[in-house]
This record gives structure tokens, sequence and C-alpha cells, in this order.
């Protein structure tokens, strides 16, 4: 189906990056085009989405790129399902970003946006391309436009940061190439397709070395930007960027792109088939199942508020992974449904700790204490947010959790019980967090982090409230006395994410992501997935 709108889903990010930088002198141009640039992609990508559940592909072909490879962009479920998180997510960033940089006056703020608008649209390209090369080409482009994002600051440390995100990032990128180029030799296509791509599951068999070669390098590359272990150490390093950069990029443009681009290797590239003929996929699953649970304890251990949200972040990245390594349709569904779940969630949570650092200094869990109190409204959004990480019922979180539960049942026990155990170690490291902030004051408050002090309750030490008394001042100094919480260019988009979390999490069988979830794994398993 010949349609420009999934070229004029990525061309408005493009085009919004002009219209920044030729109004750099407008601070009401530069902030406001991208909120009106994202609400336009928003529209743009939820209008072709009806078309894609009715089984059709919208696509933009601009001609040949090299020899037998289109430059082609196209709409299927799949790739819809990251577009329209991102988009939508975008929308909220961009409201929020204004009242962020104003609150923490950052500088050099047209690069900044640029860059933002730079990464949205390169991602967008990721989730639409037709073809592992146009996905390599915008799969590049998404770490040009974050460098610049994560290095921002420009201190010696932010520098060091960004050039290691840039070592890991090419390094990655380069092995995605060099599978794509085996593929390309196998099978003659690497047009993507539901089941794999034609003819190289014949060839896989006739040359499984090769095969097994291109299949790894293809998930490793694309496991550098998934943060799964042992690759992730890039990922709470990056935490010295500002919190919309690290909400946006590192909870849902970057690290999604990795995992996405994985759920595109298994589903699209090889097929579900052809990966479990090349014995991938149970290495894939331990993979992402001992990820989980080592990210979940590094979690527990760490002091600064983004650092424990990044930990976080590493551990959930691999429940996708998990879903579509389990090569289990039930559990694919869980696996492309918490793309969406944990997007929302933890772009929520980042958001809370910005609007902490800007009204209170607060920055770290031992700090938090008493804070609910004078931020409620943030801290429910917080405690909303940490409820669906934690896989609760009513939350989306749930949602995606059940099917991942339901489908990873049908290959093993150890599945379900990696989540299991993943759930409780959630709520361990998120739990400090909401008690300290609600049911605790800063003169009467127990030693963090968790692993080495008390469960919960208040201490009777004296040293624990001689240093209370002395740092609450400096915690609060700069929070109104009238408790207004923060700006409405802040409050505003956490409370349209807490809305989704729940709505997610109640009308998930209403909600279009579920129903692109399961048109992705009835495509490419060739079954109903209910």
């Amino acid at each position: 189906m010949t349609d420009p709108r999934p070229l004029a889903a990525i061309a408005i990010a493009f085009l919004a990056i002009a219209v920044i930088v030729a109004g750099r002198r407008r601070p009401a141009v530069r902030d406001g085009t991208p909120i009106v640039a994202s609400l336009l992609t928003v529209a743009v990508v939820a209008s072709m989405v009806p078309e894609v559940l009715a089984g059709r592909q919208p696509t933009t072909n601009l001609g040949a790129l090299v020899a037998g490879i289109d430059f082609s962009v196209q709409a299927d479920p799949l790739g819809t399902i990251f577009a329209l998180v991102a988009s939508c997510l975008w929308a909220v960033t961009a409201v929020y970003s204004v009242g962020y940089v104003r609150g923490k006056g950052l500088d050099h703020r047209t690069r900044y946006t640029a860059a933002l608008c730079l990464s949205v649209g390169s991602g967008i390209g990721v989730a639409f391309a037709s073809n592992l090369l146009v996905l390599v080409i915008f799969y590049e482009l998404t770490t040009v436009g974050t460098y610049p994002l994560v290095a921002h600051r420009g201190t010696e440390r932010a520098r060091e940061v960004g050039y290691e995100y840039v070592a890991y990032v090419i390094g990655g990128g380069t092995l995605v190439v060099g599978g794509a180029v085996i593929v390309h030799t196998l099978a003659g296509s690497v047009t993507f397709a539901p089941g794999g791509i034609p003819g190289l599951a014949d060839a896989a068999a006739g040359a499984p070395t090769a095969a097994r070669v291109a299949i790894v390098a293809m998930l490793a590359g694309f496991a550098v930007k998934g943060a799964i272990m042992p690759l992730h150490a890039w990922l709470p390093r990056a935490m010295v960027a500002p919190t919309t950069v690290s909400g946006v990029l590192h909870a849902v443009i970057v690290v999604k792109s990795g995992v996405f681009g994985i759920a595109r290797t298994v589903l699209e590239v090889f097929g579900p088939e052809t990966t479990a003929d090349l014995g991938v996929g149970t290495p894939l699953a331990i993979i992402a199942a001992a990820t989980i649970l080592l990210g979940s304890l590094l979690a527990l251990r760490q002091d600064d508020l983004k650092r424990r949200l990044a930990y976080s972040t590493v551990a959930h990245l691999s429940y996708v992974v998990l879903g579509i390594a389990v090569l289990v349709p039930a559990a694919v569904v869980g696996g492309l449904f918490h793309i969406a779940a944990h997007a929302v969630a933890k772009l929520a949570l980042f958001f809370c700790v910005g609007a902490l650092a800007i009204e209170t200094d607060v920055k770290k869990v031992s700090e938090i204490a008493g804070v609910g109190r004078r931020m409620p409204l943030t801290m429910a959004v917080f405690a909303v947010g940490a409820c669906s990480l934690a896989g609760l019922p009513l939350f989306v979180g749930f949602a995606s959790k059940w099917y991942l539960l339901v489908g990873g049942a049908e290959l093993s026990p150890i599945v379900p019980a990696v989540l299991v155990v993943s759930g409780a170690l959630n709520v361990a490291y998120f739990w400090p967090i909401v008690y300290g902030a609600f049911f605790e004051t800063p003169e009467r408050a127990d030693p963090k982090p968790l692993l080495e002090g008390p469960m919960g309750g208040t201490s009777s030490s004296d040293r624990l409230d001689e240093q209370a008394n002395v740092t609450t001042d400096r915690r609060w100094k700069r929070l109104p006395p009238t408790g207004v919480e923060a700006s409405p260019a802040l409050v505003v988009p956490l409370l349209a994410l807490a809305l989704a979390i729940i709505a997610l999490g109640i009308w998930a069988d209403h909600l279009v992501v579920l129903e692109l979830a399961r048109a992705a794994a009835d495509a490419s398993f060739g079954v109903i997935v209910r």
C-alpha cells in the first residue's frame, strides 16, 4: 500500500529541527515547536493504526538505496507499537521539558531541543524501517542525536560518559551491520517478513555456522542499546545527563530501539522457527533472566535515585527480551506489550525525580524522608509508576507480566519463578522510596539503601536524627512554603502519565497497543493469540 504517512511521521521531527534552529533567538518558537511537532506525529501515527490492524501496511518507497535494497519505510504491527509509544511519550516530554530546562536553568537550549528532536525522529525511523539497512541507518542516527544530550552538561565527567556511550553503541552497530551482510549473503534479501525472511531458513539449514554467527552478531549488537548484561555498563553512567534526557532516551528511544531490534531479528529476520533450530532462543532467555535478577539486585544498592531507576531499566528491558526469547506466542505478546508498559511507567518515575531535584534538591534515597508531605502529587505519581513496574493488578505492568507468566509457563516453570522473584525485588527497591516519602520524617528515618538498613519503620539512632536535622533545610530550601509543588509544565505531564498507567492497566484489552502486540505475534507465529 503506497502511502506517504510513514515517511511523514519520521520527517516531522527532522523538519522541527530546522524550525528550532531558525527560531533559536525566540524562546516561544524554540520551546513550542517540539510540542506542535510531537502532536502532529502522534496524529499521523495514530491515523495508520486502523489500517495496520486490518492487515494493511502503509508504505513509502523512495527507490533503490543500494543495489537490490530500497529506502523504504512501512507501518506494520511491530513497528507501529514502537512508533506509537515513542510519539505519544514525545508529546508528554515536550511539555515537561519546557518546565525542566527553565527550572534547572540549562544552557545551550537550542542544541538540547534540536538533538532531542533528532533522537525521536531517528527512533521512529527505526520503528518504521522495512529492512535491515534502513533500520541500521536510523539506528546509528539515534546515536548522533543522543551523544550531545548525554554530554550536554559539558563537564569532564559528562564528556567521558559521552565518549564511553559512543564507543559502546558504535561497537554494537558494527556487529549489527556485520550480521546484516551475512543475512544478505545467505538469503539475498534483508527485507523484514513476519516469520522470517523468505529463503533464510533453508539457507540457515545449509550453512548453520554462518547463520549462527549472523544472529549472534545482530543480537549482541542490539543488546548494547538494550542494556543486556554484560553490555549494560553505559546506561547507569549515562544518568549524568539531564533528567529529561535520562527519561525519554534511556527509558524510551535508545534502550527501546535495542530491544526492538532484538524483536525484529528474532521475529522478522530469522523467524521463531529458525531461531529455535539454530539453538539461540534458550541461551538468550537465560541471559535475559540473569539480567532481570542481577539488575534488580544492583538497583537495591543504589542510593542515587536516577541510578536506582537506571538499574531497574536494565532489569525491565530484559522482560521484553525474555518474552521474545521464550518463542511462545503469549510470551511474545507480553514482551512486546511491556515495551509500552515499561516506557510509560519509567518515564513517570524519571519525571518525578526531575521534579524533586528542581523543587527540593532531593536526589538520593537517603534524602527522601518526608518529601511526600511536601510534594504529595509528585510522590503519588511515583507510587503509581512503582506499582506498575512491580506488576500489581490494575496497573499496566500487571497486564504485560500476565502474558509473560502465561507464555513462560508453557516453556518452563523457571520463567514464571524468575518473574515472581523479580516482582518481589521491584517492591523491595521501590518500597523504601514510597514509604520514606509518605511515612517518615527527616528527623526520624531509617538508613538507606535497603540492603544496609532495616526494612521499614523508624530509627531511634541519635546520629540519624542529628544528620537529618542538619540536612532538612538544605533539602527543601527551594520549595515554596505555600506547598505549591511545581510548575504546570511539570505537573501536567506527570498526571497524564499516571492516567495512562492506570488506563492501560484496566482497559488493556480495549486499547490498541495490546492489539498491535497480538497482531505482531499472530503474523510471526501464524496463530491467533488471545
